[in-house]
């Protein structure tokens, strides 16, 4: 359902995705899209009705690769309104993006979910600043390594009204149809690209490393990871051997679970007097296996740059699988640490579930070819996109060296 500009309630929009205010922010042209926010925020939420647009104040947020954000002042107010990118809703479902930021908002979970409009949304201004890759691995003086895990389990506990069947394989497929369609009209695009097919380190296929090379490791993710391959992981767990606790870490991870998918340091927002942090941006939440929220969060320590040497180490990935368990299951966390197997239960999620980082590899390498011919953000995706599989190609030597034919 939609809400014509003439609609003067505006509380319908509140914590309600359903009503959509029928309004494009730019679509008069760049040079009205301040004005264009200050309208559709005085519409959407009804305390700023009387604001003046001259007495508001508007301030671009930079860091975001997906959309561009604003943040909006008067007098003591402040939200953020989100535009969303240049065609991205050839992968984000945007209906499922603001049902689930909604329920997050009415759950007191997110910031609050002031309302829709054509191309964004309003939300509430969260008061915090967004971490830097560096800071989520610290402990002092904050405990950062602690709060994010505490956090990502409160989410990952929730049941929330979709399909519940896991995420990973479904949009790795459609990243992977997208990008192989992809002819780049622009030089220095076509260059980059020609750049990616070349440099990616064990190159196999000189030219065709879209085509079969990247298809090959899916394929091999797939028959590691719980998949259509294996009987969405029965088959695996069939032929696990290993202890009890062990097969308890396996399937721990394999759960499918209400999941971030996206969770990098600038999705988290940190202020000293909170006591925790705050997770925010869920457009890519769904469903899905436990495992690719650790897996592609500890890829995310390591920046844009993917500056590998910074991945959690051992010993740190264990603190956080700890502080996880707090939230996400105290009840498990109990019964181990009663029966004396928490260190090994842990050492099990450390060993099995990196192979979630190889797969968030392949997963954000081919969104970023597909952002480079969409997006108008100025960022080199392409470039970004070979550091993703060249990535891919270091650690499968380091978390699973039995798989170098691969």
């Amino acid at each position: 359902m939609s809400t014509k500009a003439n609609n003067t309630n505006s509380s319908m929009y509140l914590n309600n995705a359903k009503h959509i205010y029928e309004f494009t922010v730019g679509g008069r042209g760049e040079h009205f899209e301040f004005d264009d926010c200050k309208d559709v925020v005085k519409h959407i939420c009804p305390a700023w009705r009387g604001a003046k647009n001259d007495d508001i104040t508007v301030k671009i947020i930079c860091g975001g690769i997906t959309n561009r954000l604003y943040r909006l002042i008067w007098k003591d107010l402040c939200v953020l309104v989100r535009l969303y990118g240049e065609h991205t809703e050839v992968f984000i479902d945007r209906n499922v993006d603001n049902e689930n930021f909604a329920d997050l908002s009415r759950r007191g979970f997110a910031p609050t979910y002031f309302g829709r409009f054509t191309n964004g949304r309003v939300e509430g201004w969260v008061d915090g600043s967004a971490l830097e890759p560096h800071q989520m691995s610290e402990t002092t003086p904050y405990n950062l390594l602690s709060l994010i895990p505490k956090e990502l389990g409160k989410m990952h506990a929730m049941e929330v009204d979709m399909d519940t069947s896991p995420c990973l394989w479904k949009k790795i497929q459609q990243f992977e149809d997208l990008a192989s369609k992809i002819v780049f009209e622009d030089p220095i695009k076509r260059d980059g690209l020609e750049k990616l097919q070349l440099s990616v380190q064990y190159q196999i296929f000189k030219q065709e490393y879209l085509k079969h090379t990247i298809k090959q490791r899916v394929q091999w993710l797939q028959s590691v990871l719980p998949s259509h391959k294996n009987n969405h992981g029965k088959d695996l767990m069939n032929r696990f051997r290993g202890s009890q606790v062990a097969k308890l870490a396996y399937s721990f991870l394999h759960d499918s679970v209400f999941s971030h998918n996206d969770l990098l340091s600038g999705n988290i927002l940190f202020n000293p007097s909170w006591g925790r942090v705050q997770i925010i941006d869920y457009e890519y939440g769904s469903y899905n296996y436990r495992g690719f929220d650790f897996g592609n969060h500890f890829c995310e320590h390591c920046g844009f740059d993917m500056n590998l040497n910074d991945y959690p180490s051992k010993e740190k990935q264990l603190i956080f699988y700890k502080a996880y368990l707090t939230t996400a299951n105290p009840v498990l966390l109990q019964s181990l640490t009663r029966e004396n197997q928490l260190d090994e239960f842990l050492s099990h999620l450390y060993e099995s579930g990196n192979l979630y980082a190889l797969s968030a590899h392949m997963f954000w390498g081919l969104w970023a070819i597909v952002q480079a011919d969409n997006s108008t953000i100025d960022f080199d995706f392409l470039d970004y996109a070979r550091m993703r599989f060249e990535a891919f190609e270091m650690q499968l030597d380091q978390f699973c060296p039995t798989a170098k034919d691969v």
